[in-house]
């Protein structure tokens, strides 16, 4: 921006408008960059949450799968559990009548 030091000299009309615009696009110049830079920062955490959303649902998915798991090995502990209790009742069975 060009300063006048005496003030009795008048600026040229088009030459104060071209001062006035050229102060008005380095404001713009500088909005944009701020704007660009805030889009740019929306732009990462939209992705960041995003990736933290497929996270959660493989995360999900996983947990969903492990449960199913824990219910089949219970399922076969308890199977086994009552295999066990029918042979010890065999057994004493067993036992009984060769005792008697």
């Amino acid at each position: 921006m060009r300063m006048n030091v005496r003030s009795d000299v008048s600026e040229d009309p088009l030459q104060a408008a071209i001062t006035r615009l050229d102060g008005a696009m380095s404001r713009v110049e500088g909005l944009a960059g701020h704007l660009r830079a805030r889009a740019e920062r929306a732009e990462l955490e939209a992705a960041q949450s995003r990736d933290a959303d497929d996270d959660r649902s493989r995360l999900a998915a996983a947990l969903d799968e492990a449960q199913g798991r824990e219910a089949a090995l219970h399922q076969a502990a308890q199977e086994a559990s009552d295999a066990l209790d029918r042979a010890i009742g065999d057994l004493r069975l067993m036992m009984q009548e060769e005792a008697e």
